[in-house]
């Protein structure tokens, strides 16, 4: 059972309406300089920081988006959703590379580098299924003892991860990270049976880090499992594109991520991926 006091110590609200007030307007507007309308999320109409706290966002539904349920979501979808973040991406590592906006690097909370998992079994309950499953199955038992090798390092692993900027790490890759990005915080508005665009919800637990982030969150609570098995490197290769593209575009001259250089953050966040996995067997 979630408790509420634990829940109070990840920021979510803080953290909300901090990338809403100071982050996105600035990346959206660096896109229009531009000629970019892209639309990165919802309007905010208007936040309290003080008690009673509110966020009040306009009503998605009036403008003629649904949420996405009970289906996994279509190619174009998913091409649309890495686009948006692969943007968002883009110019939160302009911000930190040409106009030294270190703001970023306060988003580092998250759920897991935050709470006593002790408090929240649900967030390692998925390496306990997966381990019932393959034992009740005589043909995967042998998976077994790597599973349990596996339990031993993987939260430690992801946390160190998770704290890697906030722990003065800053080789590699840094952008900021929505953070929570799956299926169930997208909507979408279509024209008949065509997709006229998409928004991304959500931005609670934002966080300062490797792209590999959002990029293993995606392949496992936004893809569907033939885009999993089939169209992984075709996705991955889709969101470097548009990265690079949108810093040419706003023509940061600095070094522009190679399709490598993502391609090692992927392997060096691989745990993180795992964890996902796990967690949400």
């Amino acid at each position: 059972m979630v408790k509420k006091d634990k829940m109070n110590e990840v920021p979510l609200f803080e953290t909300e309406v901090g990338v809403y007030t100071k982050v996105l307007p600035k990346i959206e507007a660096k896109l229009r300089e531009f000629g970019d309308q892209t639309i990165l999320a919802p309007k905010l109409f208007h936040y309290s920081l003080q008690a009673p706290r509110c966020i009040v966002f306009e009503d998605l539904v009036v403008e003629g988006y649904t949420t996405i349920n009970n289906r996994h979501c279509s190619l174009e979808e998913v091409k649309m959703a890495l686009t948006k973040l692969a943007k968002m991406h883009a110019i939160s590592y302009q911000m930190i590379h040409r106009d030294n906006n270190h703001d970023l690097a306060n988003f580092n909370k998250t759920f897991v580098n935050t709470i006593d998992l002790a408090d929240f079994p649900v967030l390692g309950n998925g390496i306990k299924l997966i381990k019932d499953v393959i034992s009740d199955q005589s043909d995967l038992q042998k998976f077994l003892p790597h599973i349990e090798s596996v339990e031993r390092f993987l939260i430690p692993k992801v946390i160190d991860l998770l704290n890697a900027t906030k722990n003065g790490n800053q080789s590699g890759v840094q952008v900021l990270n929505h953070g929570d990005f799956h299926v169930k915080n997208l909507m979408v508005k279509n024209d008949g049976n065509k997709l006229k665009d998409l928004m991304v919800l959500d931005y609670q637990v934002s966080i300062f880090g490797s792209p590999a982030i959002d990029l293993h969150y995606a392949f496992t609570m936004m893809y569907s499992p033939s885009m999993r098995r089939e169209r992984m490197d075709e996705l991955l290769y889709y969101y470097i594109i548009n990265l690079q593209e949108t810093l040419r575009k706003v023509e940061f001259h600095g070094h522009i991520p190679t399709i490598q250089e993502i391609r090692a953050e992927m392997q060096a966040y691989r745990h993180w991926g795992m964890y996902e996995y796990m967690k949400n067997a």
